[in-house]
């Protein structure tokens, strides 16, 4: 002990003095350097990850008017979980940071510019959809419908957006989020695509009561014993897309025939008007004439 004592005694208190000063010196220059990273991570918390955290939340888009109705639809869809950019943005770590900048900068410009309405996202791609929703449906969640996705999306090459227009941001004519049947029937016309019932509905089939011969003739006084809606509900017009054509038993020969089919069964009434049949016969004919049936206005 006397020796260390006696070592440290012998060394110059100039040579002491230094190093005491070296050994304080290494010690504030790690604080600055303590201090200066911690100004620096403070800057980016509240400069950059806070404002773009807030900017890449859904409800970031309230301050924009222009998304008001779009954001009150998907608030209450099914999607109402899903970030905007896990549809609107391209699947990938480039287009995603690519977007979390931009949004970033859109914090800072809508602050400075309140009424600012900028256009910030596009259709969303069939990649997009597919990054959750990989396994394609074959069949409807209730079951009552086929959908046989992978032909729609893997060999027609059609774009989700396409049927599922109203999914998220807006609803239907119907008031869902569900692709109405009017969709459906832009390609299933029975030229491009099958329109049969059975083609989708796993449930429907034309009824029993359709099938007979006589339908067209007593389907009339069947609306109030079947609920006709069941089926035909999907277009607001059903009744015209069949009596706005020509009945089929209205042949080229069909001003000589009609005479003898009114003896067995007067229908005329159902679309022509009183003046039709005054128009060739002077009055309207009496042959089989119900007076209780009413006439076309």
């Amino acid at each position: 002990m006397s020796e260390e004592k006696d070592a440290t005694q012998k060394v110059p208190w100039r040579e002491r003095f230094r190093r005491a000063q070296g050994e304080g010196g290494a010690t504030s220059t790690r604080r600055r350097r303590l201090l200066v990273a911690g100004i620096v991570v403070v800057v980016l918390l509240a400069l950059v990850i806070v404002p773009g955290y807030i900017a890449t939340r859904p409800s970031f888009m309230q301050r924009y008017s222009h998304f008001n109705g779009e954001y009150k639809s998907w608030s209450t869809s099914v999607h109402a979980q899903v970030p905007c950019q896990r549809c609107h943005v391209a699947p990938g770590i480039l287009a995603q940071t690519g977007y979390s900048a931009r949004m970033l900068g859109e914090f800072y410009l809508s602050a400075f510019n309140p009424s600012r309405q900028p256009k910030l996202f596009p259709v969303p791609t069939n990649a997009a959809c597919q990054s959750c929703h990989y396994e394609l449906r074959t069949v409807s969640p209730s079951g009552d419908l086929n959908i046989p996705h992978r032909a729609h999306v893997g060999v027609l090459k059609l774009d989700c957006v396409r049927c599922h227009k109203y999914l998220v941001h807006e609803k239907s004519p119907e008031g869902k989020h569900s692709p109405p049947m009017s969709i459906c029937l832009t390609c299933h016309d029975g030229k491009q695509a099958k329109n049969a019932c059975s083609t989708c509905h796993t449930n429907k089939d034309i009824p029993a009561n359709h099938r007979d011969p006589n339908w067209i003739v007593i389907h009339p006084q069947m609306q109030g014993k079947v609920d006709c809606k069941t089926c035909h509900k999907w277009t607001e017009h059903w009744c015209a897309e069949c009596h706005a054509r020509r009945p089929k038993s209205h042949t080229a020969d069909w001003r000589t025939l009609h005479g003898q089919q009114v003896k067995v069964r007067r229908n005329c009434e159902a679309c022509h008007p009183a003046s039709f049949c005054i128009r060739c016969h002077g009055v309207v004919p009496q042959a089989n004439f119900n007076p209780a049936l009413g006439l076309v206005n």
